[in-house]
């Protein structure tokens, strides 16, 4: 593996998306608990999820311009503060309602970390081999946190009862925010030229190859989180699975993303394939999900198994498409970011939303939606194959 400047700034940054991925997910396990504690329906409590994520996708629309005009550091700072305040109210919450209010302020808070997870490496690193390179170990490094949120929040709701997850995220988030406030440089390079934010949007949505890269970024993550909406939901409330077992069971599908991560910055293969195998990989893992639920069928195996692919399809997804859509904008990588990040995260909220309302007593919505999603990203890669395939040849 090859040597990368400024490892130490993507170490912070991967600790900045942390903290936003730990809260997506932690109180996964204990969906049950909670929806047994505030009198409503497991089924209902997505819908925390989803306010989380529309908010975490709609502020980075914000953030990134913002970056662009007052820099990196002033706006990491504003957004970790906003969720620092969502994390409090969501620990002292005494109904749904509440919790899914507070949920969308956390959200509008660390959005700032998700449009900062595609416009720091752009800040730091020119070519695309280096940015590919660099996307790929900033995303292992992020899937990290995933693999040990629904652990830790399985452990502390057993202990101390669920309100202990909302406890731990203020903590994580309070210990961020001031590594940021004290470590942390301003990376945003010297604009030569002002752009409306409106303007910037422009330009980069006008772009169809920003576009498809887009739309397939939100197909890989609407996947990944409509599996995560719904299988607490499926494996507490209809397997009757413990919380305990229901965190284990959810964080085995993660390590085939950290994996697809790591192939997708492997040196010896090209663009072209690796994207490829992404999208072949998300479409046999979607049809895997949805095909069992025609015969009746729903275990533990016929939702990990398809879930496994799909992520390690993703996995490789994330860093590959980021770096397509990123590196022609060095100059509008905050809007391009806040493109990225926020309509990705919007988008997956929309179908973790549209996921609740419907019916949660098998795999079919799951695995119609997560089909419909790998659809959608080679509907998108289909018209953008051969014209990357020529780049990557005369390369």
């Amino acid at each position: 593996m090859k040597k990368i400047e400024n490892p130490h700034l993507l170490v912070m940054l991967i600790l900045l998306v942390a903290v936003g991925q730990m809260a997506q997910t932690i109180y996964v396990p204990v969906i049950a608990d909670i929806a047994h504690d505030l009198s409503v329906l497991p089924g209902t409590v997505q819908h925390v999820m989803a306010a989380y994520l529309m908010t975490y996708g709609f502020s980075q629309l914000i953030y990134g311009p913002l970056s662009d005009s007052i820099g990196r550091r002033p706006v990491i700072l504003a957004g970790m503060m906003i969720f620092l305040i969502g994390s409090l109210g969501a620990l002292l919450s005494n109904g749904l309602s509440m919790l899914v209010v507070t949920s969308a302020i956390q959200g509008m808070g660390i959005g700032v970390a998700g449009v900062m997870a595609r416009t720091l490496p752009r800040d730091l690193y020119a070519t695309s081999i280096v940015l590919r390179y660099a996307n790929s170990l900033l995303n292992m490094g992020i899937l990290i946190s995933p693999l040990l949120a629904p652990l830790i929040g399985g452990a502390l709701a057993m202990l101390f009862g669920w309100r202990a997850n909302y406890a731990f995220l203020l903590a994580l988030g309070i210990g961020v925010t001031y590594a940021m406030f004290r470590w942390l440089p301003e990376t945003r390079p010297a604009i030569t030229e002002k752009r409306h934010i409106l303007a910037s949007f422009c330009q980069l949505l006008a772009d169809g190859t920003f576009t498809c890269y887009l739309v397939m970024l939100i197909g890989a993550l609407a996947g990944i989180v409509v599996f995560e909406a719904s299988c607490g939901v499926l494996m507490g409330g209809i397997l009757g699975l413990s919380g305990v077992t229901i965190s284990i069971l959810f964080i085995l599908p993660i390590p085939a993303a950290f994996f697809g991560a790591w192939y997708a910055g492997r040196d010896g293969k090209t663009f072209h394939s690796l994207i490829w195998h992404a999208v072949l990989s998300c479409l046999l893992a979607g049809l895997m999900m949805w095909t069992p639920s025609w015969f009746g069928v729903m275990n533990i195996w016929t939702l990990i198994v398809p879930a496994t692919l799909f992520f390690f399809g993703a996995g490789m997804m994330f860093p590959l498409a980021t770096t397509g859509a990123m590196e022609p904008f060095p100059y509008l990588a905050g809007a391009a970011g806040a493109l990225v990040g926020g309509m990705q995260n919007l988008g997956s909220g929309l179908a973790a939303w549209f996921s609740a309302t419907l019916p949660q007593t098998g795999q079919f919505s799951l695995g119609l939606l997560m089909f419909a999603m790998a659809l959608l990203i080679l509907i998108c890669w289909w018209p953008l194959s051969n014209r990357v395939q020529h780049q990557d040849n005369t390369r």
